[in-house]
């Protein structure tokens, strides 16, 4: 436009420009001696890059068949691994993970356990229970009593009590708190657990506040060790497709305008039956918290536990919950050897069938057991979805307390471990494509990793870590029928040009 305006032609002006500006000088001697050295430098490069190349292309040949598909193989894993590796958190991977790991669980649920595995007994107020009280909106607090009144004496490992009391008075609790208040003063009871809720978080503030009962006077001077009633959050994580796969180790709370921890039902769980439940809430109080409404928390902390160590600020997949017992097996859940006779890991009995007598439970229900007393009824509000089926949340707890003894927090193996293993199963896949005729070299690999490969790995490392193992012998065998196909197809080239010459001769 600038041009048109001064009523002079673009490229005309760019010639007149042209011819008038004066001649380039010519090259200075020293500038001329750095072109020919970079000149030189850049053949001799091309050449030794040649010549390099060359080289390997023969010691390449050189070797055997089997030393060149297990070094291209493992090369095509590790990148694989390191793809892995690099895009771990990536919601695809994430996703996979999660979807292995439900199937390892569906696959070894109700299969056994550890032989020093805590037993459990289920007191549950199923439907029909609750249709034999009226249908109740609450459960009846002289109900509860009864039943922990049959447990004072049973000798059992612990008592978790999974029913809210924090909407509820002291007149309707009276039959309860007589009940916990000869609990207390009863020197063998077992350690008892109760549940501690939490209300939504109020104006700036991010975390809720703990709701207060009325039974909390009853054990407020209590030391926090030995047969100590302890309050525990019985919360989990709900994934996106709403199950149920992840837990909460510890709940942050608002308490005095601070934050503070409040720990799960598993995680006190697991200090009593490592006796440090003194120690658990000594590293809990021990974390600095800072203000309700600040915008940032203290890292949390990496508690000790006698043989257990738990990262609180760890990964997801530390806090997935390993799942071995389904809600209503078929043939009833695994036996166990327990107290030298081998009974059910897990007995489920209604609670109606404990009303109306005051006789200790018998040793082979409730006695080296955690008992846990919960509801399962229609209208309890308490049914999941979880990786095994619909749950309701007493069992939830008891797969979380039985998961954290008996798993820990679930880990990816080291670093070599996974080197090695993909190393020997790279080389026993190169060593079918190598040895086997070409029909089972292409199918055989396939079947190992889905038949093989991949329960072992989920079965040995228990972490979710399968696609470390199955996708990089995955990818090497697509990459192989890859390249088979285009030398098929190459072949099938050369022999239609070759018949097309001969035709034309």
């Amino acid at each position: 436009m600038v041009s048109a305006q001064h009523g002079i032609c673009p490229a005309y002006g760019n010639a007149l420009l042209t011819a008038n500006s004066p001649p380039s000088p010519p090259p200075s001697p020293k500038r001329r001696r750095l072109q020919r050295a970079f000149t030189r430098a850049g053949q001799g490069l091309n050449a030794g890059v040649s010549r390099t190349a060359a080289a390997l292309q023969r010691r390449w040949h050189a070797l055997s068949p089997l030393s060149r598909q297990f070094s291209g193989n493992l090369l095509i894993a590790m990148l694989v691994l390191l793809a892995l590796h690099l895009f771990q958190s990536h919601p695809l991977l994430a996703r996979q993970q999660s979807a292995g790991l439900d199937w390892l669980m569906r696959i070894t649920a109700n299969t056994g356990t550890a032989e020093h595995a805590t037993p459990y007994l289920l007191i549950d107020l199923d439907t029909p229970s609750w249709q034999a009280l009226g249908e109740p909106l609450l459960t009846p607090a002289d109900t509860l009593a009864q039943v922990l009144s049959r447990l004072i004496d049973s000798q059992a490992r612990q008592v978790v009590v999974d029913f809210d009391f924090s909407r509820r008075s002291l007149r309707d609790l009276a039959p309860l708190a007589a009940v916990l208040a000869r609990w207390q003063a009863t020197e063998h009871a077992p350690p008892l657990t109760l549940m501690r809720t939490v209300s939504p978080p109020r104006g700036a503030a991010h975390y809720g506040m703990p709701r207060d009962t009325v039974l909390d006077d009853l054990f407020r001077d209590l030391p926090a060790g030995g047969n100590a009633v302890t309050w525990a959050a019985p919360f989990f994580a709900l994934d996106a497709d709403h199950r149920v796969r992840h837990w909460r180790l510890v709940e942050i709370i608002c308490q005095g305008g601070r934050t503070a921890l409040l720990p799960s039902v598993q995680l006190v769980s697991l200090a009593r039956q490592q006796s440090q439940l003194a120690a658990l809430h000594t590293q809990l109080a021990a974390w600095p918290g800072a203000a309700c409404d600040a915008a940032r928390q203290p890292a949390l902390p990496t508690l000790v536990l006698g043989a257990q160590t738990l990262h609180l600020a760890d990964d997801k997949l530390s806090e997935r919950i390993l799942y071995t017992l389904p809600a209503a097996p078929d043939d009833g859940w695994f036996r166990h050897d327990h107290l030298g006779q081998q009974s059910p890991f897990l007995i489920r009995i209604p609670l109606q069938s404990l009303l109306g007598d005051t006789a200790p439970l018998g040793d082979h229900l409730a006695r080296a057991r955690t008992v846990v007393i919960g509801a399962s009824h229609v209208e309890s509000g308490d049914l999941h979805v979880t990786p095994l089926g619909e749950m309701p949340g007493p069992l939830i707890l008891i797969n979380a307390m039985h998961s954290l003894e008996r798993f820990g927090q679930a880990r990816p193996p080291a670093w070599w471990q996974t080197l090695l293993v993909t190393t020997l199963l790279v080389l026993v896949l190169s060593a079918c494509l190598v040895y086997l005729p070409p029909m089972m070299a292409n199918v055989l690999p396939l079947l190992v990793v889905v038949a093989i490969i991949v329960p072992l790995s989920m079965l040995w490392f228990r972490a979710g870590v399968w696609l470390d193992f199955a996708l990089p012998l995955v990818a090497v065998t697509l990459f192989r029928w890859v390249s088979r196909v285009r030398h098929l197809q190459k072949q099938h080239r050369l022999k239609s040009s070759r018949s097309a010459s001969t035709l034309a001769k």
